[in-house]
């Protein structure tokens, strides 16, 4: 099985950093920036999402 590939960030080249659990390119500063790139940031909003509500 291979690791899927994330989209390329659509962001100004300033705000792309390394995901921090891959390493692929992604949009890591500035508003909307996220440290992890859209595959490994989906098992985290599933596990959120199984969470109830405090």
């Amino acid at each position: 099985m291979t690791t899927p590939v994330p989209p390329a960030p659509v962001c100004a080249p300033a705000q792309v950093g390394p995901c921090s659990g891959c390493g692929h390119p992604t949009h890591r500063y500035g508003l909307g920036g996220c440290p992890l790139c859209v595959v490994c940031h989906a098992p985290v909003l599933a596990q959120q999402a199984k969470k109830p509500a405090a």
